[in-house]
């Protein structure tokens, strides 16, 4: 039996995220108590922590990224969408092997990991190199084969997704697990997207699909369907299969009541929105209707790190301004996108999400004891606007320790490092 001990720490408890001292026992790879660990109980246990400076929180689920992209990164900047795209990064990746998608992919795990990140939600190419990234470096993931349907009459990205489904879905006791991933709405025919999703439905799995993400995106819809993305794919009558929409910017109401007939969740990715100029998620107008709102970072080349720790601080304050309201968007609610709402999201809250008895032990464990964290008056106030991704101390999946101390313990961080850069150069010749 497999043990870990945090004693007289802070925790981050429950779906709402409340402040709690105490301890915390791991066992297995489950939470296995939260409170007062009696020594009894805490026999043969290793203590990994303790004081109340050490702040546990759930681990952070990245929504939508492209892991592998980290080695396109500052590649084709100041670019706007359909530029960096056409002109930078697709011609970029029609090089890539598989062995260029598991370095960058490595590359990618690397960053999310020192961030706090323990689950990523990923649409890209050559999935198997990314699935067993995922498999050597211990995080947890949603896969799905991304494909661009107007350029694949003969439907090889769907007969992909098929097969990375088969070999991946449930693998490494359940920490992966394979969704369907058309592009988007102006990249894929009607009949693409319809085909997808009625593969996904047939495996009982969802959809992970870019939507609403740019003006010009909405423009084309209205001028060739005459009706926005959202309107079209409720036409289409794919929004019945478990639904993740990334971006979600350019949204009206009837859009986002129809997000929320239909379950369909989003995935905000404020600093990608913010770089290429998309704008910004009407976030809270979601949440009121109902909708499940994740936290994303999109791929390194389009943000240009994948670091959830500054994603959910620049969500905490982009809000503020686009609405003229100070409580927009709250440190609580900014830390709640990256957990607990990312995990519903995903549909996998039962397991992940948020620190409580029974549920998976992904943690993320900072230590504030830096001077910009001093006095600890309102510790999710602190990690929400003063902290720093330096004050990460550790991160847990599946109660496995995969940073400790700062260090890497599943990934040879200096190999990783040379393979990407040597990688990156012969893409971009």
């Amino acid at each position: 039996m497999n043990k870990t001990l945090f004693r007289q720490v802070t925790m981050l408890t429950g779906d709402d995220l409340q402040v709690q001292h105490g301890d915390l026992l791991i066992e297995d790879g489950i939470i296995k108590k939260i409170g007062t660990v009696s020594a009894a109980e805490a026999e043969d246990a290793v203590e990994f922590a303790r004081g109340e400076h050490y702040v546990l929180v759930p681990g952070y689920i990245n929504t939508h990224t492209h892991v592998a992209m980290s080695v396109l990164r500052d590649y084709g900047g100041d670019m706007p969408l359909d530029v960096w795209l056409n002109q930078y990064i697709w011609p970029a990746e029609a090089k890539l092997t598989d062995d260029d998608v598991y370095w960058g992919s490595c590359l990618g795990m690397l960053e999310m990991i020192a961030s706090g990140t323990t689950c990523l939600v990923d649409m890209y190419d050559h999935c198997d190199a990314i699935a067993e990234a995922i498999s050597d470096g211990g995080m947890r993931a949603i896969l799905s084969r991304g494909s661009v349907g107007m350029n694949d009459p003969e439907g090889r990205g769907i007969a992909e997704n098929d097969a990375v489904y088969a070999r991946w879905h449930g693998a490494e006791d359940d920490r992966i697990r394979v969704w369907y991933g058309p592009h988007a709405p102006n990249t894929c025919p009607g009949d693409y997207i319809q085909e997808m999703a009625q593969h996904a439905r047939e495996r009982g799995t969802g959809v992970h699909i870019h939507v609403a993400e740019t003006k010009g995106e909405w423009e084309w819809c209205q001028s060739t369907h005459g009706m926005t993305p959202v309107g079209w794919l409720e036409s289409l009558g794919v929004l019945d299969v478990p639904t993740l929409a990334a971006h979600s910017v350019w949204l009206d109401d009837a859009d986002i009541a129809i997000y929320a007939k239909h379950g369909v969740a989003a995935a905000h990715n404020p600093i990608s929105n913010l770089k290429l100029a998309s704008g910004v998620c009407r976030v809270e107008d979601l949440q009121h209707a109902g909708v499940t709102v994740g936290l994303g970072t999109d791929g390194s080349s389009s943000n240009n790190i994948m670091s959830m720790h500054r994603e959910l601080q620049v969500a905490a304050l982009i809000h503020k301004i686009r609405n003229y309201d100070a409580q927009a968007v709250g440190a609580r609610d900014a830390l709640k996108l990256a957990t607990i709402e990312g995990a519903k999201a995903i549909r996998w809250q039962d397991a992940i999400g948020s620190i409580a008895e029974g549920k998976k032990a992904d943690l993320t464990l900072y230590e504030l004891d830096a001077p910009w964290n001093v006095p600890h008056h309102d510790v999710v106030s602190n990690l929400a606007y003063a902290a720093q991704q330096s004050d990460i101390d550790s991160v847990f999946v599946q109660g496995e320790c995969l940073y400790k101390h700062g260090d890497y313990t599943t990934f040879d961080k200096e190999r990783i490092l040379a393979e990407a850069e040597t990688r990156a150069k012969r893409l971009i010749q």
